[in-house]
């Protein structure tokens, strides 16, 4: 219940951050971003979570890395 609702937050903070909003393409890459941070935060390596969503381990890498740098540019 936890996870679900802190990837809803961070889905709608990652779609609010895009700048080209029409379509599912930026609602995909949200989803993707917010789902492997939340499970990051809550403990999970990144090689379960690329493993689980049928990512490669440096995409799952990369997208975290992304993730965080635009929650900590939001509180900069």
């Amino acid at each position: 219940m936890l996870l679900a609702e802190r990837i809803e937050e961070l889905t709608t903070f990652f779609v609010d951050q895009k700048k080209r909003t029409g379509g599912n393409r930026a609602q995909d890459s949200a989803e993707k971003w917010a789902t492997i941070l939340a499970r990051r935060e809550l403990g999970d390596s990144l090689q379960a979570i690329a493993k689980d969503m049928d990512l490669r381990y440096d995409t799952a890498k990369t997208y975290c890395k992304l993730a965080r740098r635009a929650l900590r540019e939001q509180g900069d």
